[in-house]
């Protein structure tokens, strides 16, 4: 008498992209594990791009383009010829519509190629790993940076046009060590402390968690990976600005 053929499971279906969006915040670890069996990443690729689109277009006209590129002319150290700031104003002015568009259209493009600077150094270090699971994991690691969108609108809302600096509309949110330093502190220093954020380490949170769901990454590998990148990053922007001043 034969013994009965086990069961086979069924496959687990795939995670909707509205719970991904969620379970990202309630439960990581279960969200990211079901989003490398089934990657999916549209919707948070769209709502932070959409967030921070919107968040560009309504800081612009509060910030004072006039000082704002009078003071990076004269940092250049170039002489200011007469009209030359009300020109560039006026044109930044008339083309804000373009430019708003082509903040749309580069943050759409950095989007697809921090994910592939991902996925190379995942399969680099021995992960098996596609690059959607990468697609799918990067896009819900950002979603704390959406969050800072939502937190920032309503703050450049309430203010009028022309009433920030290039720098206090960059630290509205005060998230960072940056936003509490002196304007004499050095540039290279500012940024530095402009790193030191709570939403970039919320990204860089789940940025590991969704790592360590990759298959063929040890715990520790999965978690160095995330983390060497952003300090590359940082150290990157850092010594720009030590350099640019």
């Amino acid at each position: 008498m034969s013994d009965a053929a086990a069961p086979v499971p069924a496959a687990e279906p795939p995670i909707a992209p509205v719970s991904a969006v969620v379970g990202t915040f309630s439960s990581p670890s279960e969200t990211f594990r079901r989003l490398v069996a089934r990657p999916t990443w549209w919707l948070p690729f769209l709502l932070s791009l959409v967030l921070g689109t919107l968040t560009y277009a309504v800081a612009s006209p509060k910030i004072d383009l006039e000082a704002t590129i009078r003071a990076s002319l004269e940092k250049s150290g170039r002489s200011v010829p007469a009209g030359a700031v009300e020109r560039q104003v006026a044109f930044m002015q008339k083309w804000s519509a373009v430019v708003t568009a082509g903040v749309f259209v580069v943050g759409s493009g950095a989007f697809f190629f921090v994910a592939l600077i991902l996925w190379g150094a995942a399969k680099m270090m021995g992960a098996d790993a596609r690059y959607s699971q990468l697609l799918a994991i990067w896009a819900h690691s950002g979603l704390p940076s959406a969050i800072g969108s939502l937190v920032a609108i309503p703050l450049f809302l309430r203010l009028p046009d022309g009433s920030l600096t290039q720098t206090a509309a960059e630290n509205i949110v005060a998230s960072n060590v940056g936003a509490f330093l002196d304007d004499s502190t050095p540039a290279a220093l500012r940024t530095l402390g402009s790193s030191i954020d709570i939403f970039s380490f919320a990204v860089l949170f789940l940025l590991v968690i969704g790592f360590r769901r990759l298959p063929g990454l040890s715990t520790g590998t999965a978690t160095a990976i995330p983390i060497v990148l952003w300090l590359l990053f940082v150290v990157g922007k850092v010594a720009w600005r030590a350099v640019m001043g």
